[in-house]
């Protein structure tokens, strides 16, 4: 029987390239919504439909940092409590960041959400997996937004003099390799183990 699965964040740059990929995977079945965490009638209805959530939503880019932080975290604790209120046990596949390793907020929120989801499964019995994904750049990728890569494609393509903020190393993957790694994750849930922290690997450096 095909794996029933649900992504959020379905229409942001991972979520996209993930979603086109897995409908043309024979063994997976879809669940074909735009999750509204707003909505929590839906929510549930989303979580009791899936056998394994690839949870991708998040806030990436604000002015204020602070709100970067509450409103991932705020994610994070409706998904959880759509679980609880429906009884629901799906595999939690959760989108992190190297920049959990960073003083700041966006990776401190990452952080806890990929701990929190951790303590539900835990409690639940049931299975989650927690990626730490470098920095991802590819087709679609929106600059000043998704990827320093599309960024710099973009001035440079708007002959304009990209500008250098932080002179360091920067470890990248390719997104549809990105979507392999999560793939491959969705196949063996049945067979994986009961908690997961898992870093992929990065395929570039600049």
């Amino acid at each position: 029987m095909p794996v029933k699965v649900g992504i959020t964040g379905r229409m942001g740059f991972i979520g996209s390239h993930l979603y086109n990929h897995l409908k043309l995977q024979e063994d997976v079945d879809l669940v074909n919504q735009n999750v509204d965490f707003q909505d929590d009638l839906q929510l549930e209805d989303f979580v009791r439909s899936c056998e394994v959530i690839v949870h991708l939503a998040g806030v990436n880019r604000h002015d204020d940092p602070q709100e970067i932080y509450d409103g991932n975290l705020m994610l994070a604790q409706k998904l959880i409590e759509a679980c609880r209120n429906t009884s629901s046990k799906p595999h939690i596949i959760f989108s992190s960041s190297t920049q959990e390793s960073n003083n700041n907020l966006y990776g401190r929120a990452k952080q806890k959400c990929r701990l929190l989801f951790e303590e539900w499964a835990t409690k639940a019995k049931s299975k989650f997996t927690g990626l730490i994904v470098p920095n991802v750049f590819g087709p679609f990728g929106r600059p000043f937004y998704n990827s320093v890569v599309a960024t710099f494609c973009y001035q440079v393509a708007n002959d304009e003099t990209p500008e250098i903020k932080t002179d360091a190393q920067l470890n990248l993957i390719y997104v549809n390799e990105l979507v392999g790694c999560i793939t491959q994750f969705i196949m063996d849930s049945g067979r994986k183990e009961h908690l997961i922290k898992y870093s992929v690997p990065h395929s570039k450096t600049i």
